[in-house]
């Protein structure tokens, strides 16, 4: 077979052109997310997110914000990384970690490691973000790593819920406290309006941000009250800024007005004691402060959010409805309610073996 001629070919000579690796970063969600957010900071990150509809209420706001800077600043501490976009399962892994068994807790020397349920609201928090960080319209994170993380509540509702003589014990400390303090039946009051409204300490305390500058919730104003007959209506807004009135029984109502005396709709209810905040309502600092007073006074453990459980079993045993209790607490879902009072008239089994041994 004759050899056919071959004909030299010069080499193709191939450019390789190496980008920057923030700006290779930056093509590849261009190219998978082109409808994106162009989001050029962490902190341009965090307050879009606590911006957006994924959060509801000015409280998630606030503490979600927080949590955000303290994930950012524990990774920039802890592991060099500025950018949560280098953040991997292991890193999220080893900040949870961190906030069960190191993390100082603020206020106690010499204590570290936070609660369970609190530990949980910061995995919710980390999850919520990487999922809203990863969708097609934000496109900040290639993939949502908090779909691999677990939140673990610890449900302590029982221990959150007083008894009948726990409530009186506390209610005569909260009297012998302002008496010690001389504080114009201030503690009493607060403790008698939290535990027959059961409304949240957040909707009647000043709650600010941003360093004091600014306001997320007013406080309480006299203003809020409104009179039916031989009973008060309070409005307050809760959680997602829903607006609801709650009707207070005569003997609240009653004791209420003759401390309120000639105040003027304007005035806050209960005044701030700090010389800081002179004449504005007292701040949701303030208001866990006094209720720790009552509790030191009572030697009973128990929080403002102690009385709201309190009030919807006590409440429930002595007739109220499921739909009144929504109402009044302000629930958006029955579910949430049901969690409050499930155990309400529930007989226990050991009632049960108790009667068929009475029988024999």
């Amino acid at each position: 077979m004759e050899n056919l001629p071959v004909k030299s070919v010069e080499s193709l000579a191939v450019e390789v052109v190496t980008l920057p690796l923030d700006e290779a970063r930056v093509a590849l969600v261009d190219y998978y997310f082109p409808n994106r957010q162009k989001i050029n900071s962490t902190q341009q990150l965090i307050e879009l997110w606590v911006h957006s509809v994924t959060i509801k209420s000015d409280q998630t706001r606030r503490a979600y914000r927080q949590i955000g800077y303290e994930l950012v600043d524990y990774m920039q501490s802890r592991f060099g990384i500025s950018d949560l976009r280098m953040v991997t399962l292991f890193h999220l892994h080893a900040y949870l970690a961190w906030l069960k068994d190191e993390k100082p807790v603020r206020g106690k020397n010499n204590t570290y490691g936070i609660s369970k349920n609190t530990a949980a609201k910061y995995t919710a928090a980390i999850k919520s973000l990487w999922e809203w960080g990863t969708r097609a319209s934000i496109g900040y994170f290639a993939i949502d790593l908090g779909k691999d993380l677990s939140i673990q509540w610890d449900d302590k509702l029982a221990e959150r819920i007083l008894s009948e003589r726990e409530i009186a014990k506390l209610e005569k400390a909260a009297i012998e406290v302002d008496l010690q303090h001389n504080t114009n039946k201030m503690h009493w009051l607060l403790f008698t309006l939290m535990f027959y409204s059961g409304v949240r300490a957040g909707e009647i305390a000043r709650q600010t941000s941003d360093y004091g500058k600014r306001v997320i919730t007013p406080g309480l104003f006299w203003r809020q009250f409104r009179e039916d007959g031989d009973c008060l209506l309070l409005t307050v807004t809760g959680k997602r800024n829903k607006t609801r009135t709650i009707s207070l029984d005569p003997e609240t109502s009653e004791v209420l007005l003759d401390y309120r005396g000639d105040a003027g709709n304007d005035r806050p209810v209960f005044p701030s004691p700090s010389r800081r905040d002179r004449g504005k309502p007292l701040s949701d600092r303030g208001l866990r402060l006094m209720m720790e007073e009552i509790s030191a006074c009572a030697g009973i453990k128990f929080s403002a959010h102690f009385l709201r459980h309190t009030h919807a079993t006590l409440a429930k045993k002595n007739g109220a409805s499921d739909f009144d209790l929504q109402a009044d607490l302000g629930h958006a879902s029955p579910a949430t309610t049901a969690k409050y009072i499930h155990h309400v008239g529930r007989v226990g089994t050991s009632h049960a073996l108790r009667r068929k041994s009475k029988h024999r």
